[in-house]
């Protein structure tokens, strides 16, 4: 679990790592939900997090879950995770987990689209750093630019998500992502 530097769209999200063509699954999502996170992303490759590392490697049910805005010791609204600590307790001791039956309509799916890593010392976003993760932009739209490289958006509903233009040389600077359907088993 972690809070995100930026305000965001969707406040609470999870990304669900790569599963190398394992299926999503619905009961996973249901969790989720349970928890107040009803915007998954979903990875399409392999990562460093630790949720794919456990994923991978121990065939386990894992995510990475943003809980919001970062905010200074002691001034979150701790009502606003009051699912999370719920359905956390009641999983891990033993209790039995009341889940709303699954339903699509109750989630918004994205994958991501573009994976952006600096490759110049001048490497520039082209968006306030107060834009929240999720903001779309139109198609075609400069988001960034990589030394002499233009990075636009590619397509509809096309969102920033993680951006930071003060990472090395090397490391990601941005993701897009899209919205997607999924079929959960």
């Amino acid at each position: 679990m972690h809070t995100a530097i930026r305000g965001s769209k969707n406040d609470k999200f999870a990304v669900y790592p790569f599963r190398h063509n394992k299926p999503w699954v619905k009961s996973q999502l249901q969790f989720m939900l349970a928890c107040g996170v009803n915007t998954i992303l979903f990875s399409n490759s392999p990562t460093t997090t630790f949720s794919y590392f456990s994923s991978n490697e121990f065939n386990a049910h894992a995510f990475t879950v943003e809980l919001g805005k970062v905010k200074p010791f002691g001034e979150n609204n701790m009502a606003n995770f009051l699912g999370v600590q719920e359905s956390l307790t009641s999983l891990v001791s033993g209790q039995p987990l009341e889940l709303k039956a699954y339903d699509k309509a109750d989630f918004s799916f994205f994958e991501i689209n573009q994976i952006i890593d600096r490759q110049d010392e001048n490497f520039t976003l082209h968006f306030a750093d107060d834009v929240e993760n999720f903001t779309d932009f139109p198609v075609g739209t400069v988001i960034a630019t990589d030394g002499k490289d233009e990075i636009k958006t590619l397509k509809p509903g096309e969102a920033i998500i993680f951006p930071n233009a003060n990472v090395a040389v090397g490391q990601r600077a941005l993701l897009t992502v899209i919205p997607v359907e999924v079929n959960p088993i």
